[in-house]
């Protein structure tokens, strides 16, 4: 069934408004009608649910019962992915393909050697497609995508809340399976680079941050081929697929 996130509390019988393009995805591509079932997910839990109203841009349902037989999408450990903007509209294929994927939460970050620009009209177009990827692929979390912000800044961040791993072409080979053997089950965060890659003024940063290089393999990926390619790296590695 048709998936959907809501921020309000839930429990059978009570009603819930959906988001306005929840309810125009609805009406105008699945033309949905009341009495149309559909799952609603909210604050990690998949209830069932039946449209008792359906507009253009308003929908609403009752909360019938919990969906016992949800199969989530999520990994067991939360994910941070760090990625340099890229130039033109690929920054909506990497946010797409790593929700996809599993991430937790997407922080683009600007570079020395980033081409790519960042406005508040993009950041809105990266939370839309964050959101419409999480319900195709049954998450049971919305990632959040956050403004965007200095390299520094945010390894200085997340460097005090999770373990940091930075893509690097030149890393020696094997060491991204290294540097998950040692780590214990927290959090992480990923960081991928802009299509120059890294200053090693960067380079030096992350290191004296404590954040591990690591390889993705012999050949060099495209930055926007880079996040997704570790997400899945990740996953295979540590029994989690």
């Amino acid at each position: 069934m048709t998936r959907v996130f809501v921020t309000a509390a839930c429990a059978p019988g009570i009603e819930v408004d959906l988001e306005p393009d929840d309810a125009r995805h609805l009406s105008r591509v699945l033309r949905m009608h009341p009495g149309d079932e559909i799952v609603v997910i909210s604050a990690r839990f998949a209830w069932r649910a039946t449209l008792t109203a359906i507009e253009d841009d308003r929908a609403c349902a009752i909360i019938v019962a919990p969906y016992l037989g949800y199969r989530s999408g999520e990994l067991p450990v939360p994910i941070t992915v760090l990625q340099a903007v890229p130039k033109g509209m690929k920054m909506d294929d990497v946010v797409e393909k790593i929700v996809e994927l599993g991430a937790a939460a997407i922080q683009p970050i600007r570079c020395a050697r980033s081409y790519g620009g960042d406005s508040r009209s993009k950041l809105e177009r990266w939370q839309r497609i964050a959101r419409a990827a999480a319900r195709q692929s049954h998450r049971l979390i919305e990632p959040s995508v956050l403004e965007p912000v200095r390299f520094s800044d945010a390894l200085a961040y997340a460097r005090v809340t999770t373990k940091v791993l930075v893509a690097y072409e030149r890393a020696e080979p094997q060491s991204l399976a290294t540097a998950l053997r040692a780590c214990d089950d927290g959090p992480l965060s990923i960081v991928v680079g802009p299509e120059g890659s890294f200053t090693d003024g960067e380079l030096q940063l992350a290191r004296d941050a404590g954040a591990e290089l690591v390889s993705l393999g012999p050949t060099i990926l495209r930055t926007e081929t880079a996040a997704a390619t570790m997400l899945a790296a990740i996953a295979a590695l540590r029994g989690w697929w």
